[in-house]
């Protein structure tokens, strides 16, 4: 009797001491997150669905395959460390990816040109934002621009519109505006001043 109670409790330890050691195992074997990386396999990938011939709907798998390997390294990227990390190294060097972001770093948005025309998805866009002490990202839709800078502008309530603007050589220039609402990234209306700015910029 004495024996089985002492065998029991030594079993229960030497099972807690192997699933703590599975835990750090699990912990120290996630690489932790490398910009200039993370940016590099971008570039790689990019590079490689450039070189497909798409035409007439010609290689669709694989271009839908490196489209899905794009868009989920952006979208792992969720915490604000990581994503200023990834500001800091996109300034410093140039990259094929293209990744504009605003002056206050609150949102970043990167564009590709996808090669799924025939799918009608020409180009894709994917935004990080932070909110909340995280980041979210989200994809955007509408028009097939390719965004290159963002600025941003303070309306009367206080809310901060953020002004992506885009283009293409399809597509005449166009900036959309967004703001960040109780954590969404919410279409706005640009203010009537920076209108007038975007259509002498246009003209």
């Amino acid at each position: 009797m004495k024996l089985k109670e002492m065998v029991t409790p030594l079993i229960c330890l030497m099972l807690l001491l192997y699933l703590s050691g599975c835990n750090s195992s699990t912990k120290s074997n996630k690489e932790p997150f490398n910009a200039n990386a993370t940016l590099e396999q971008l570039d790689t990938l990019l590079g490689q669905l450039q070189g497909i011939d798409s035409f007439d709907c010609k290689n669709l798998d694989e271009i839908v395959t490196i489209n899905e390997d794009m868009r989920r390294i952006v979208e792992n990227i969720r915490s604000i460390d990581e994503f200023d990390r990834l500001v800091e190294a996109y300034q410093a060097k140039e990259h094929q990816i293209t990744f504009s972001f605003s002056e206050d770093k609150q949102i970043g948005v990167f564009s590709w040109h996808t090669k799924m025309d025939c799918l009608g998805h020409i180009i894709k866009n994917i935004s990080l934002y932070k909110s909340n002490g995280k980041v979210i990202a989200s994809s955007l839709y509408g028009k097939s621009l390719i965004f290159n800078s963002i600025g941003s502008i303070q309306k009367d309530n206080g809310n901060v519109v953020y002004l992506l603007n885009g283009g293409t050589t399809s597509e005449e220039p166009a900036i959309m505006g967004y703001t960040i609402t109780n954590g969404y990234l919410v279409e706005s209306t640009i203010p009537v001043a920076e209108k007038t700015y975007v259509n002498n910029l246009h003209n």
